[in-house]
């Protein structure tokens, strides 16, 4: 990596800035170029396709088909290209699978899958299957009721940097909110009913969320529930009942046909264990400078979350940052500390930089 600054002050010279929001994930340069060059009037441009055209048709065909090679999708999972944030599937989850009293499980361990189900809980019954703050409950300690319509968890606490390494095996209907760790490693279909996830963060820009459902699910939903958000008049609509989101649909295409061409979810798997084990390294080479805040066989690798000894630290960590050319560290404003996000578009120059920096910042507090 070079001297313990040589990175950021490399990048300051080239002017290069670099973010690691956790509300969006960035294009790589060859996806940006690809979508700016199809936002050009000449000869058409993708802003204006009509969602009803031929073209926009095969689009959305072709990002079906990749997303269905890179994740082995089986045949009795329909793919929903839905409009919206994937907070909006809060709601549409229980409208669409909870039936006549059904009853919901959900697994707390953070922010997110919190209000997920506190929304599910304005529509019917949700109760907890179990509860962990910093780590994940032994599936032994779940209350699972296999009677209970379905078990929702959330694959990747991006607030609070939890992760679960595997998805568990459930007697009942596993429903997985993935949109922080979408596409950065493989699937087992065989314990999953349900997954959705926002694109903004791993696989495309934010106004689309993707919707995995197996067809055993499809025709439960409440009669009140909205045709737009009930999964079977969609699925039978191919996801255009109303205009889809063909802008997303678009980047979307292009990101995952990116990931194709780079080794598929492998590759991305691989690249992402690398950067979170570097990023974790330079933790405990800190001499106690970052405190990650989740236990180790829990922390995630897409969103390491730290904090430092005070506020005040917090604060310089973040200007220092910031004037390294290093945007969007702030943690969760619930949550607090300091978040790095490591999605699938980031590059290696932008790694190396912060790493750079981590090293250089703890050597400048440890000779404080």
């Amino acid at each position: 990596m070079g001297s313990p600054c040589s990175a950021e002050v490399a990048a300051l010279r080239r002017g290069e800035r670099f973010s690691f929001s956790a509300a969006a994930g960035p294009l790589p340069a060859e996806v940006a170029d690809a979508v700016a060059e199809a936002c050009r009037p000449r000869p058409a441009s993708i802003l204006s396709l009509p969602f009803t055209s031929p073209a926009f048709h095969r689009i959305q065909a072709e990002t079906e088909a990749c997303l269905r090679r890179l994740l082995a999708i089986p045949d009795t999972f329909r793919v929903l290209f839905l409009a919206g944030g994937a907070s909006a599937q809060f709601a549409a989850l229980p409208l669409n699978l909870l039936g006549e009293g059904g009853r919901a499980l959900y697994v707390d361990t953070g922010h997110w899958s919190l209000r997920a189900l506190a929304e599910a809980a304005r529509y019917g019954e949700a109760g907890v299957a179990a509860r962990g703050a910093g780590a994940i409950p032994p599936l032994a300690d779940w209350a699972v009721d296999a009677s209970a319509a379905y078990c929702h968890l959330t694959s990747n606490e991006t607030a609070d940097g939890l992760q679960y390494d595997e998805l568990p095996a459930l007697p009942l209907p596993l429903v997985a909110d993935m949109s922080s760790d979408f596409l950065t490693r493989a699937l087992d279909f065989s314990r999953l009913a349900l997954v959705y996830a926002g694109t903004q963060k791993t696989i495309g820009i934010p106004g689309l969320t993707v919707v995995i459902v197996h067809e055993r699910l499809l025709g439960r939903a409440a009669p009140a529930t909205p045709r737009v958000m009930n999964y079977a008049a969609q699925a039978e609509a191919q996801s255009r009942l109303c205009t889809p989101p063909v802008f997303p649909i678009f980047v979307a295409h292009l990101m995952l046909h990116w990931i194709e061409a780079q080794g598929g979810v492998t590759a991305m798997a691989t690249a992402l264990a690398r950067r979170s084990a570097a990023v974790y390294a330079a933790f405990d080479g800190s001499g106690g400078v970052y405190r990650p805040v989740v236990e180790a066989p829990f922390r995630s690798r897409v969103n390491p979350c730290f904090r430092l000894a005070d506020d005040e630290t917090t604060e310089h960590f973040l200007r220092a940052a910031e004037a390294a050319g290093l945007r969007d560290l702030r943690g969760h404003p619930a949550v607090g500390g300091v978040r790095i996000s490591l999605y699938n578009g980031i590059g290696d120059g932008a790694v190396e930089a912060l790493l750079g920096f981590l090293d250089a910042f703890a050597r400048g507090r440890a000779q404080a």
